[in-house]
């Protein structure tokens, strides 16, 4: 039986994040993944948030689709996003 898990994970960066922080912060969740693979990577570029968020009113909004043959280890990719300073929120969502 070869069920795929499907992920969406939606990432916001603060709004002046240098696009190599970006890549770097991508790079390593995709270490994380290890066998998943980034199917779409969407950047839907800079929008105003609802409320202030860590003293922001912006935030660079990123959509990604991942796709892995087993589950993904959330706690760690949680931990992570929660630790990197240029991330202001983040969703995971499993479809």
């Amino acid at each position: 039986m070869n069920s795929n898990f499907i992920y969406e994970v939606t990432v916001v960066f603060a709004p002046k994040t240098e696009e190599k922080s970006i890549e770097t912060v991508f790079s390593k969740l995709e270490a994380l993944w290890i066998a998943a693979t980034v199917e779409k990577k969407d950047h839907l570029g800079a929008k105003d948030l609802a409320y202030a968020i860590k003293g922001h009113k912006k935030g660079d909004f990123w959509i990604l689709k991942i796709t892995n043959d087993k589950t993904l280890k959330l706690n760690e990719i949680n931990l992570f996003l929660n630790r990197e300073p240029s991330v202001i929120r983040y969703l995971v969502i499993k479809k």
